[in-house]
């Protein structure tokens, strides 16, 4: 794609800052680069009106984060807005690279690592200081040196890539049996996740959505660098859950996916059922109120 159709422009910002904001905004006012990151992170849902769709946020901590991380330098959208729209028109370049990364507002990132999550603790250790995971609901621990992150070989590491599941992970407990577990927020997009996962030999996990953009981000992301030691969480009621799933993302993303090849032969089943009820289904719908 021309780097000049993904700029990150002030109306682009203006527009996400009213989804941050609460608002939703028109599926054909934000451009198609933006969308397909903000979907693939977890950030962004559709809501079907009529044939109309809208986006709104699922995650408005995790977008804020996400969009000072790789947009704003650290900055807020409103700040990021009034700098560049300095009525006096004077900013210097520095102060144009201390907010936007450089003069043409381009991507960069500020922190590496992940964030880790347990309904259990569970032993670990920074290089040789050993520690207990632990966190209370509500928190979260954010592992800023996953080169010497360890966890005993029997925990099951899984991936979770909506930020509202992560942060209630003990509403999904039913999804997972007695099996110890470490689960690790996709966010904030980057290698570090899969490059720390290829180094250890627990067992991978992925939880995402049930559609094809989640099955297309598990292969490419992490079953073609783990191999059989990665697998999809499929639910055993998901067949009933299709069938009443959304339509109007299945159909979204059909054109994009339909001649995706499904390397993991276990995901057989799972996309003939996409594609017979013509549907997919959000991770969100597992999450079980207390």
């Amino acid at each position: 794609m021309d780097i000049n159709k993904k700029r990150f422009t002030i109306s682009v910002a203006r527009k996400l800052l009213h989804m941050l904001e609460g608002g939703t905004v028109p599926s054909s006012s934000l451009p198609h680069w933006i969308v397909d990151e903000l979907r693939l992170e977890g950030l962004l849902t559709g809501i079907t009106s009529g044939s109309r769709v809208s986006y709104r946020l699922t995650d408005e901590v995790a977008f804020s984060r996400y969009i000072a991380d790789n947009y704003t330098s650290g900055n807020s959208l409103e700040r990021w807005i009034d700098v560049l729209l300095n009525e006096n028109n004077d900013l210097q370049r520095s102060t144009l690279v201390q907010y936007t990364g450089d003069s043409k507002t381009v991507k960069l990132r500020t922190f590496r690592g992940f964030l880790v999550n347990c309904y259990e603790p569970i032993a670990a250790k920074i290089e040789q200081e050993e520690f207990l995971i632990s966190p209370i609901e509500g928190i979260a621990v954010f592992v800023q040196k996953p080169e010497v992150f360890y966890i005993p070989s029997d925990v099951v590491v899984v991936g979770v890539e909506n930020g509202e599941n992560f942060s209630r992970i003990r509403c999904q407990k039913h999804l997972f049996g007695d099996r110890k577990i470490l689960f690790v927020s996709r966010y904030p997009q980057s290698t570090d996740l899969r490059e720390w996962l290829m180094k250890i030999p627990n067992k991978y996990i992925h939880f995402g959505d049930f559609d094809l953009a989640g099955i297309f981000i598990y292969q490419s992301e992490f079953y073609k660098y783990l191999g059989e030691r990665a697998s999809f969480l499929i639910p055993e009621d998901i067949d009933a859950r299709l069938r009443t799933g959304n339509d109007v993302l299945y159909n979204t993303q059909y054109l994009r996916y339909k001649n995706m090849k499904i390397a993991d032969a276990r995901l057989d089943k799972l996309v003939e059922m996409i594609h017979h009820y013509r549907r997919v289904y959000e991770q969100e719908g597992y999450v079980v109120a207390k």
